[in-house]
């Protein structure tokens, strides 16, 4: 356990074991905690694994087996965009796992993995700013264990965005190519940026924009303090080193930019399609802002109830505002920054000094670490201060995402840090000693309140504190016993507090996470609907009530009923079943289509034209329309009118008569551009028209379908507010409507052209070594 990194590489297996246990011990600790998900055959469902993540996989995965770019399905609401929905992830290299494995079962394995590897990037970056073995382990544990990505396990794509942050932030940081004086030493390299580039590339991919936007903030400070503040205290930053090293991360991302311009362009496309296109709504954005009395869940994370105990009762969603990485690793946090406020030579005199490798002084990594956790806290609170309000409003970014306490990923990767700095410098004392054993006190004093509240005061909101107080009281004691204990030799007393460390967020962790067995994802709805007979649709408040009240309340993890979820038919869940949709849970839609289904709730004529077959009621009951619907219309007559007002104002008519006339808009002028990929995103039908008229397709309008008759262009015409439509002669003929995006055409190419550059750089940065190993 040496405080100091040997710089050779191990020679065996058994050296290497010695050289990297600490990134072993992050490795293992997730995928022990999460045993079931790894061998033990079950699968994450609870919430968005089962509405969103594995029917996106699954679409994706039909689409990717027949040889297709999953550009478009005609399942997910009335058509919808599926590659170039962010989320669905579908360049992220981990996810071709799901092509080996049931989408479900990948999903959940590379979830778990990807605490592992969150962990391992946490010990590689305290070891680049100088930490020994045990701070980088307690730093990789605090940071693969916290509540805020074990919180969100299931949620996928925070979960495996978020995981690639402290690995960002390590390649952010510049190597020191020598032991020099004025700051020439500490210069990102264009190894570096290579590196970086890649990395972001690889975070953007794994699909969630928001975790992408908090790291890059984070890096790019990371960036600006180590400039001003460079290597030890050897050496003084200056506005030139900080200029250059910005240059350096601002290229690294506009190439990152370019590598993943495939998934990216398309992306943006349907965000100006739909209603967060500048920003999202200011109440939306401030949904989950940090509840202030949520901070005692800190370091007693049960306060106010737990959905596994089916008492929670505080404010909005248990893990939107979990922070809590355990007790003994704030304990270190708090004694590193002590260190801050020591002398250099009173560490020098208690064997703390700084390693040669050090990246920052401990003072301005201390510094450096408390800031931002302020930063984060302050601005996790979202709603309840105005300073949210203000980035909102006036920095751009900010506007576009919800849930501010997402922004607590701040406080974990610093206190994860500060934790990792205060257990390298941890030594045994009397003081210490004297701590505990007050610390001791307390929690008895604290456990003998929880008792009392649990058992003696007749108000379920007591029981619920005296639990929260009992659970963490005991993990207290057993903290400060450890601290109390602890010998002058402290290796053994050092793997003792890694294991109380890693039990302590383990349990948190798993609580957290229900799991259930993967044949869920293979029962069958006893409702079947082809697709080809039309879609099926939920009212909203219909659709809420099942959603979060009988299988996904934040009050409560109730055991699950398989058959009755998959019976339930919740949106995305129809897609398992190879049916046809209204609804579409999504986070991204486009504005026509949502007005349109708002507008539908109260107009059944609506429902006739949106080829809507099937109502879902609550309890899995179904009810087929008797009404006339269908995807494909013929109509011979249209009105023209002015703009999107105009059309719903003219479709919600009573008046309007679907099959006598169509609402057009304007003509579409279809440009000269390259087509990329045909099927399966295409509708193909013969019609027959007893004179000139319309065929109008029952699906969204959206940019870059083409229409052809007879294999002759025609303009696609924005028909009934909502739908596609083309103008077609007397007789019989072929309509073909075909989903060929110029988005993904120019993002391919720009990827293209980026990812041979990328290599082509690499090779010419790798030939001197090659040249001279």
């Amino acid at each position: 356990m040496a405080g100091r990194r040997s710089v050779c590489a191990p020679r065996s297996t058994f050296h290497a074991l010695r050289f990297y246990w600490p990134e072993l011990v992050s490795v293992l600790a997730p995928l022990l905690v999460f045993w079931r998900l790894v061998i033990g055959g079950q699968v994450l469902y609870w919430g968005l694994p089962a509405l969103q993540f594995v029917p996106w996989r699954v679409l994706v995965n039909d689409a990717l087996r027949h040889g297709h770019l999953p550009l478009w399905t005609p399942l997910l609401g009335m058509g919808a965009p599926l590659m170039a929905n962010h989320q669905s992830a579908v360049f992220y290299p981990p996810n071709l796992l799901s092509l080996i494995l049931s989408p479900e079962v990948a999903i959940s394995l590379l979830a778990v993995l990807h605490l592992s590897f969150a962990g391992a990037g946490m010990v590689r970056l305290a070891r680049r700013i100088g930490l020994g073995d045990f701070g980088s382990a307690v730093a990789g544990l605090s940071f693969g264990l916290s509540g805020y990505l074990t919180g969100r396990l299931w949620f996928v794509t925070i979960n495996n965005a978020m995981a690639w942050l402290p690995w960002i932030v390590l390649a952010s940081t510049p190597p020191r190519a020598r032991e020099g004086v004025g700051g020439e030493g500490e210069r990102l390299t264009f190894r570096n940026f290579l590196t970086l580039s890649a990395l972001l590339a690889l975070q953007l991919l794994a699909g969630h924009a928001q975790s992408s936007f908090y790291t890059l903030l984070l890096a790019g400070a990371w960036v600006v303090w180590h400039s001003l503040f460079p290597a030890s205290n050897r050496e003084r930053g200056n506005y030139q080193s900080l200029i250059t090293d910005l240059f350096c991360f601002a290229l690294a991302f506009l190439f990152a930019l370019c590598l993943t311009a495939i998934q990216l362009i398309p992306t943006f496309e349907l965000l100006r399609e739909s209603p967060r296109a500048t920003a999202a709504e200011y109440d939306f954005a401030m949904t989950y802002s940090l509840w202030p009395w949520r901070l005692f869940t800190f370091v007693i994370p049960n306060f106010f109830g737990h959905p596994a105990d089916h008492d929670y009762w505080g404010y909005a969603a248990y893990w939107e505002d979990n922070a809590y990485i355990g007790l003994l690793p704030p304990a270190f946090a708090v004694y590193g920054l002590t260190l801050c406020a020591a002398s250099r030579r009173d560490r020098r005199e208690h064997g703390e000094g700084e390693s040669k490798n050090s990246v920052f002084s401990v003072r301005s990594l201390v510094m450096f670490s408390l800031l931002t956790a302020a930063v984060s806290i302050v601005l996790a609170l979202g709603r309840n201060t105005p300073i949210f309000a203000f980035f909102y409003r006036y920095v751009p970014g900010f506007g576009l995402f919800q849930a501010p306490a997402r922004m607590l990923i701040w406080y974990t990767f610093a206190v994860s840090l500060l934790a990792g700095v205060g257990a390298h410098h941890w030594r045994a004392s009397e003081r210490k000693r004297y701590w505990a054993r007050l610390g001791i006190a307390g929690s008895l004093a604290m456990l003998a309140l929880g008792i009392a509240g649990m058992y003696f005061i007749a108000n379920p909101r007591a029981v619920t504190f005296g639990s929260g107080l009992t659970g963490a009281a005991v993990f207290a004691v057993g903290m400060f016993v450890i601290i109390l204990i602890q010998p002058e030799s402290a290796n053994r007393w050092r793997w003792l507090a890694l294991a109380f460390i890693a039990l302590d967020l383990g349990l948190a962790a798993v609580r957290l996470n229900p799991t259930a067995d993967a044949a869920l994802y293979n029962l069958r709805s006893h409702f079947t609907l082809a697709p080809a007979g039309g879609r099926i649709f939920q009212y909203a408040e219909d659709e809420y009530r099942v959603k979060f009240r009988e299988f996904f309340s934040f009050r409560s993890f109730d055991a699950l009923d398989a058959q009755a979820l998959r019976a339930s038919l919740l949106p995305n869940l129809f897609a398992l079943d190879g049916m046809a949709s209204a609804n579409n849970f999504d986070p991204l839609l486009p504005a026509r289509y949502a007005k349109y289904v708002e507008a539908m709730e109260t107009n059944p004529q609506l429902m006739n034209l949106a080829d809507v077959r099937a109502l879902v009621k609550p309890m899995g009951i179904v009810s087929v329309r008797s009404e006339p619907a269908s995807r494909l219309r013929i109509v011979y007559n249209a009105r023209t009118v002015d703009n999107g007002d105009a059309a719903l104002a003219a479709i919600t008519s009573p008046a309007f008569d679907p099959d006598a006339e169509a609402i057009i808009e304007h003509v579409s002028s279809t440009p000269n551009l390259p087509v990329l990929v045909l099927d399966p995103n295409r509708f193909s039908a013969t019609v027959t028209l007893e004179r000139d008229g319309y065929v109008l397709l029952s699906d969204t309008y959206y940019p870059g379908w083409r229409a052809s008759v007879d294999g002759n262009p025609q303009p696609i015409l924005r028909a009934d507010y909502n739908f596609r439509a083309v103008a077609v002669p007397a007789g019989t003929h072929t309509v073909t409507f075909e989903y060929t995006p110029f988005s993904v055409t120019l993002g391919l190419a720009i990827t293209i052209i980026a990812f041979i550059l990328w290599a082509v750089l690499l090779i010419r940065n790798m030939r001197p070594a090659i040249r001279n190993p």
